[in-house]
């Protein structure tokens, strides 16, 4: 029997579970369905929006049988922005669900038997909501006012949002006084098909411990009346201390920060403290957005690593090296390597600005660096890699340096699952704990620990 639904169809399927985007997934004749909203358990009418080989997509429709896990969203626009994913689902059963995504990666690409028992329950974050430290919000010019956002998943549609209610709360407070500055000074977001105004997107930074704030404009081209606007926000708020304007007019590019960044007021960074160690933050360096949770992330890998005294370690892909700065007291010297010139340099003054003496700072890709530092006589090796994972070259490495100890932190389930496959090989999975450092989204972070067999 052919399986074919054409678009348009209207059916009711039972959910069976939900997917690593934080979408329903049921079934027609074996032929898998994704369903936006939709919560596992639950008995939906859908509408069959798109067909491909393996699966369809459809729009949820109605509930015919509710989950008892469904809440109502906590954000007005929460089915229209598509920055959270999860917010029809009840906090607790969120954290089973990114548990579940691990143990659906670690049975599908690893082939070595590991136990349940070593993936223990999602470390909840505390707090849930206004937890994000960083927005990088787009602006349009519609309706008659600039009006800044999220643009709708797979649209050019922009969703206006006034008060988001998972960033913290001084940076929606600023969003707000930002726009009704540009509107007195008759300041316009950039239109591509007008080719009017200059404003692209507004980055704002605040810095939990001193309560410093960045703002960083992304324009189409120069604009005086930026630099203005910058100077004020610095003279008339004690807040914001920190503004920059950078010159971006690729607009197919997913890239801010351009060679044409400037400081247009105020100091060149703000100060973060984590652990008593004081962070550098310039516009381009990544930290993570989550602060309280980034310090449980932390003292969990010193809690996993059980370090001593005369331990090596080394922190792959360390970005501005905060791994590295928390493991620093507890060994007799940390390598933080890291490839982006941004991160490495704040990575630089922040070890200066803290005097750590056993923390040595090495620029450049993972493998090539630890190739040319074979003499290095690593016990553990902390890895903190992107969403690609380790990638064939580092495992292969790994394989034939086998350092005593490895704790991956990763930021998805698929790829940590690939590269614990070949891992496997040489090491012993000890644990595998998730952490939620992104609330009532998909995004799945964990922490592994291996050791040598």
């Amino acid at each position: 029997m052919e399986n074919k639904l054409p678009i348009g169809q209207k059916l009711t399927i039972e959910v069976q579970r939900l997917g690593i985007n934080g979408e329903g997934i049921g079934y027609h004749n074996r032929k898998a369905i994704f369903v936006d909203f939709a919560l596992p358990k639950e008995e939906v009418e859908v509408e069959i929006t798109a067909d491909f080989d393996t699966y369809y997509k459809a729009n949820l429709v109605s509930i015919v049988k509710k989950s008892p896990s469904r809440v109502e969203p906590f954000c007005s626009v929460y089915h229209e922005c598509g920055g959270c994913q999860l917010q029809h689902l009840a906090y607790d059963e969120t954290l089973k669900l990114k548990r579940e995504l691990i143990i659906q990666a670690i049975r599908r690409y690893v082939k070595t038997p590991v136990s349940l028992d070593l993936i223990k329950d999602t470390i909840p974050s505390e707090p849930n909501t206004h937890y994000r430290n960083k927005a990088s919000l787009p602006l349009q010019y519609k309706y008659g006012k600039n009006v800044i956002g999220m643009y709708k998943p797979n649209s050019n549609h922009l969703v206006e949002i006034k008060d988001c209610p998972v960033q913290e709360q001084d940076i929606n407070k600023f969003y707000t006084l930002i726009l009704n500055q540009m509107e007195k000074r008759k300041m316009l977001a950039y239109n591509n098909t007008s080719k009017t105004g200059t404003v692209r997107f507004i980055i704002i930074r605040r810095a939990a411990a001193t309560n410093e704030m960045q703002v960083t404009f992304i324009l189409y081209k120069e604009d005086p009346e930026v630099v203005e606007l910058g100077k004020y926000l610095v003279e008339k708020f004690k807040e914001i201390v920190s503004v920059y304007s950078v010159i971006n007019d690729d607009l197919k590019s997913r890239e801010f920060f351009t060679k044409n960044t400037h400081l247009i007021a105020g100091k060149e960074a703000i100060n973060e403290v984590l652990n008593g160690v004081v962070f550098s933050l310039k516009p381009d360096a990544f930290f993570q957005l989550n602060t309280k949770q980034a310090d449980v992330l932390y003292n969990k890998v010193i809690e996993l690593g059980n370090f001593k005294k005369t331990d090596i370690v080394i922190d792959a892909y360390s970005g501005i090296a905060p791994i590295a700065q928390y493991i620093a007291p507890h060994v007799k010297n940390v390598y933080a390597i890291e490839s982006v010139q941004a991160s490495y340099q704040s990575a630089k003054d922040t070890i200066i600005q803290n005097v750590n003496k056993n923390i040595d700072l090495l620029k450049g890709d993972v493998v090539e660096v630890l190739n040319r530092n074979k003499n290095i006589p690593v016990d553990v090796i902390v890895f903190d890699p992107p969403r690609t994972g380790l990638g064939e070259k580092v495992t292969e490495f790994l394989l034939k340096k086998k350092p005593k100890k490895i704790i991956y932190i990763s930021c998805n389930p698929s790829t940590l699952a690939k590269d614990l496959d070949v891992l496997t090989q040489t090491y012993t999975i000890m644990s595998i704990e998730p952490l939620d450092m992104f609330p009532f989204t998909a995004h799945v972070e964990s922490i592994t620990l291996l050791s040598l067999k």
